[in-house]
């Protein structure tokens, strides 16, 4: 009885342990640029035949409702749609929400006054437009952060005496 009631608080001891971490882990999230995808200049203009990376991102854009195209013999013009252009003007970009803090899953300490954190993550305030197939495709980093939810592991590393960071949130582990 007297080793399961050491258990017992061994458990409850880290849940305060990682609890007292997580405001801290968040805050370095909230530190991290937005979410975004990038497109932050519209309309967009692209001549016949270039930049056929871009045109794919367009379209997929497209597909999900937020721009519109308009082409002629010599260019194609992708223009905000009025649902794009909410979603746009909210952050000048098209953003997909934020990291949050899911769950604390090591607190350790180590070298030098260290502690280093490993926790999971899912997207608060995900809009529609990015869960788009085509969306996706087009945009690997959001694909990525999504396909991640509660299942990569992020890592980041605090002074132990003062609680500030000292190694940026990085991913560890990889999906592709």
């Amino acid at each position: 009885m007297k080793s399961f009631s050491l258990l017992l608080l061994c458990a409850a001891s880290f849940h305060c342990y990682a609890e007292s971490y997580q405001s801290a882990v968040q805050s370095a999230l909230d530190a991290e640029p937005a979410l975004c995808l990038g497109e932050t200049r519209w309309p967009v203009t692209i001549a016949k035949g270039r930049d056929g990376w871009l045109t794919a991102r367009m379209a997929a854009l497209a597909d999900a409702g937020l721009i519109a195209r308009s082409a002629t013999a010599n260019e194609t013009v992708w223009r905000l749609t009025d649902y794009g252009g909410r979603e746009f003007r909210r952050h000048h970009d098209f953003c997909y929400g934020q990291m949050r803090v899911k769950h604390i899953q090591s607190v350790t300490a180590k070298e030098a006054g260290q502690t280093e954190v490993i926790f999971t993550y899912d997207i608060a305030h995900l809009p529609a437009w990015a869960n788009n197939k085509a969306v996706r495709v087009a945009n690997n980093d959001l694909d990525n952060l999504l396909m991640g939810v509660d299942k990569v592991r992020w890592r980041v590393s605090f002074s132990t005496a003062t609680r500030q960071v000292v190694a940026e949130p990085e991913q560890l582990d990889l999906l592709y």
